[in-house]
């Protein structure tokens, strides 16, 4: 408990000291316009040329209970995980943008001890400008396709000492991204959806993130996966900015096939489940580079999924 007490105390000392670091650096925001540095999980379109855009986030994830495939919930005992994402973003021109978002984990055991900090998933992205448009509302629209890399632990994990963080499987993302204003400025709203291909596999050995237990020698086939969300943010002075937000995501489910330990066949017929959360946050700006949002993710309704809330933190700076 001790270490787990010292863990967490260090990742909110970094989150700290980086906030810190940006009220020293950013000079004080003259009173003027609104201020946005987008929600906690409605993407952006795309960068100017040559801005570029860092954001880490601190997410503390809580499963209490799951949704049945009624949409029932049942209590579940489950240590609080805490991750670290840094989405990184380049404009290469005006209707170009690169990406790359780095994943971390806490390891996480059954008896809530902390280990070290373990690398996850990470994605590679192209995100390209399909409109821009002018006058008030200022539509734009932008496709963009990701690249999963399987850089995270998934399989011969050690349950006792060690949790994974990873799907094993490279992965293909088409997103669609859009972003308007209204209320004369002060109102920006957004809406995308990003589709995961089928098909993506995993070698699978040993203990899992699928369940599978040591001596298990198969794969893991992933299925079609939808996220979708919209977003509004209302900016109250240049200051202070509410954010509202909505997500919907949905999993056609995992198929299993392999061998276990004792030569029994193993083939699971994937499991599609659906989830939907609310994320109200807050926005404070220390300048017109420089912000922090502050908010948490609330499911309220879903089937075969986790009901799991997940208060996060993240400092935005352009540059």
């Amino acid at each position: 408990m001790v270490q787990s007490v010292g863990v967490r105390a260090h990742a909110l000392g970094l989150l700290a000291g980086a906030c810190a670091l940006a009220c020293v650096f950013s000079a004080a925001a003259a009173e003027g316009g609104p201020r946005f540095i987008g929600p906690l999980a409605s993407p952006a379109p795309t960068l100017p040329a040559g801005a570029g855009n860092i954001e880490p986030y601190l997410v503390a994830g809580r499963t209490s209970s799951v949704f049945d495939g009624s949409g029932d919930r049942h209590a579940v005992d489950a240590p609080t995980s805490w991750s670290l994402l840094l989405p990184m973003q380049y404009g290469l021109t005006d209707w170009l943008t690169l990406g790359l978002t780095v994943r971390g984990a806490f390891d996480t055991t059954q008896d809530g001890s902390r280990r070290d900090l373990s690398l996850g998933d990470s994605t590679v992205s192209a995100l390209v400008g399909l409109y821009d448009g002018a006058g008030p509302s200022r539509v734009r629209v932008a496709a963009g396709v990701r690249r999963g890399l399987a850089t995270g632990r998934h399989d011969q994990l050690q349950p006792e000492k060690q949790s994974g963080n990873g799907s094993g499987a490279d992965t293909t993302t088409l997103a669609l991204h859009s972003q308007m204003y209204a209320h004369d400025g002060f109102l920006r709203l957004r809406a995308a959806a990003a589709w995961r291909l089928p098909g993506a596999h995993a070698q699978v050995q040993g203990a899992s993130v699928y369940g599978t237990t040591t001596g298990f020698r198969g794969r893991a086939t992933l299925g079609a996966g939808l996220v979708a969300t919209t977003s509004a943010e209302y900016s109250l002075s240049p200051r202070w900015t509410l954010v509202g937000e909505a997500m919907y995501e949905r999993n056609s489910g995992t198929r299993l096939s392999g061998v276990d330990a004792d030569g029994t066949v193993v083939a699971d017929a994937p499991l599609r489940s659906w989830r939907a959360s609310l994320l109200p946050a807050v926005q404070y700006h220390f300048s017109d580079a420089v912000g922090v949002i502050a908010g948490v993710q609330v499911p309220v309704a879903g089937r075969n999924t986790a009901n799991t809330v997940a208060p996060q933190l993240a400092v935005n700076i352009g540059f």
